[in-house]
């Protein structure tokens, strides 16, 4: 199809409406704690039933796209990741709003959700099938080093304390195996808690150790969340910022197309592995975690591509790269498009307008920043006294509306205590929350490589992606250790 049929396909006012609609739907998801695109995406599903299937698919496809924008808006502006693929935006995006330039925060994010997402949805469109070819060389082997040096390299990086950030993702991986033993099906540390039968409820997990811990903390003083008391800076000065480190832009952009097409890596991981790699590469690391636009550039670049990359394995081969990805692909099967190979060929004239409103939406979240970022902004200047309830009201009844258990609010309670007395002894949440991300995947694909290999740890370094994957683990946790060592022999070797 020649893009103007394409574009005919999509300016359509029944097209258009469902992007618009499908837009503030997902900025509302996105912004409200504990809900997230796959939650939106299930709710909003029989509501649009009897569209036609791309004009469904533009709605949730939308949906889906800019959640991910408003879930950063909440982590800048209240430190509470709208969704898991948020939570590495907050240790710079929080900071910068501290010191009034929330404004500038929200328009890197906006310029991020821009670049990265158009980036992600050209190699879509032109690479998604030997994207997904490549993908398929990875077995469980493989993914359980990716998981383990996810892992590995946040831990590491968080704050400079490698044992801490260690302590708290191990902890995260503990949290994993509660609930069915994901192979032989029997329920496990659940202490007889029908609840915790399908395991520690993620999103209540989120809520209580980043909304609820964060109230608790802003709690603690009645002034605002920005301490000086005034904004400096806009969304203009955010969008020229983000163009002045081209060099994170391309590798967050690399790193968050990598594992969007990694099947159930997604971008959580994207966006923490991307700010970590930042942090290692920058010429002045001391400066991150304390209002760093580079961090806040690489965790949204990447997690905006990542999107993209997510939806290669989704539609050339029908694999699911995360949670909402599952909950698109249902989605389009339940409208006919069944993925695939051919499903370029196929529902072609779908699918290409699907990728043609995924880039207008790219302009959507641009526009919606540079109208609502002024107003947004302006919440860190209202008293600690209004905003603490706001948060935990808001907070609480999202982790009502998952299950609708009242138990699922008193654990969020538990994880909030919890997570306040985390960061006051200096354990930093995100290790824990990626490890209970990646905890079903790591156990998953450990007893899977064990099972084809007949019980042999042979097949754990056997294959050249295997070894790379534990050379860069070592690297990662060495590197702190290593780093001093190799600056003073630098040193001496330059002064002799």
């Amino acid at each position: 199809m020649s893009i103007f049929e394409i574009m005919m396909l999509v300016f359509t006012w029944q097209n258009l409406l469902a992007l618009v609609i499908g837009g503030f739907v997902g900025l509302i998801v996105g912004i409200l704690p504990g809900i997230g695109p796959a939650a939106g995406m299930a709710l909003s599903f029989p509501l649009i039933m009897n569209m036609n299937p791309l004009t469904g698919l533009i709605f949730m496809g939308t949906l889906y796209r800019v959640s991910n924008y408003g879930g950063s808006i909440t982590a800048i502006m209240l430190n509470t990741p709208g969704d898991s693929s948020n939570a590495a935006t907050i240790l710079d995006g929080y900071p910068m709003c501290e010191k009034g330039q929330s404004g500038v925060a929200l328009g890197i994010s906006a310029t991020g959700a821009l670049v990265g997402g158009i980036i992600g949805l050209i190699v879509l469109i032109y690479f998604s099938p030997l994207l997904a070819e490549f993908a398929l060389q990875f077995g469980p082997a493989e993914y359980l080093l990716v998981a383990v040096f996810a892992l590995s390299i946040i831990a590491a990086v968080i704050k400079g304390a490698t044992l801490k950030g260690l302590i708290s993702a191990g902890f995260g991986l503990m949290l994993a195996t509660v609930g069915y033993d994901v192979i032989a099906g029997h329920p496990r540390f659940t202490f007889g808690m029908d609840f915790l039968e399908d395991g520690v409820p993620f999103i209540q997990t989120l809520v209580g150790f980043f909304a609820i811990s964060q109230a608790l903390s802003l709690s603690e003083t009645t002034l605002a969340i920005s301490k000086v008391g005034i904004l400096a800076g806009s969304f203009w000065v955010g969008f020229k910022t983000y163009f002045k480190h081209p060099l994170v832009i391309i590798r967050s952009t690399l790193l968050g197309l990598w594992f969007g097409v990694l099947p159930a890596v997604g971008q959580s991981s994207a966006g923490l592995v991307a700010y970590a790699d930042t942090l290692k590469s920058s010429r002045h690391p001391e400066t991150f975690g304390k209002g760093e636009p580079a961090g806040v550039i690489a965790s949204e670049t990447a997690t905006n591509a990542c999107m993209p990359g997510d939806l290669v394995c989704t539609i050339a081969l029908g694999i699911p790269g995360s949670v909402g990805a599952a909950i698109f692909l249902s989605i389009m099967i339940g409208f006919g498009v069944i993925p695939g190979p051919l499903v370029f060929t196929e529902k072609a004239d779908v699918i290409n307008g699907l990728f043609f409103a995924l880039i207008l939406t790219q302009v959507f979240i641009v526009v919606i920043g540079f109208t609502l970022a002024r107003y947004l902004a302006r919440i860190s200047l209202i008293p600690n006294e209004i905003i603490v309830p706001a948060v935990i009201v808001v907070s609480l009844l999202g982790s009502y509306g998952i299950r609708n258990m009242m138990v699922d609010v008193i654990l969020s309670v538990f994880f909030g205590f919890l997570g306040y007395v985390m960061k006051k002894a200096g354990f930093n949440p995100i290790p824990l929350i990626l490890g209970l991300v990646l905890g079903e995947m790591v156990e998953k694909n450990f007893h899977r490589a064990l099972m084809i290999s007949g019980g042999s740890y042979s097949i754990f370094y056997s294959s050249y992606i295997c070894k790379l994957l534990i050379l860069l683990t070592i690297l990662s946790l060495g590197g702190p250790y290593l780093g001093p060592v190799w600056r003073r022999a630098y040193e001496m070797v330059r002064r002799s």
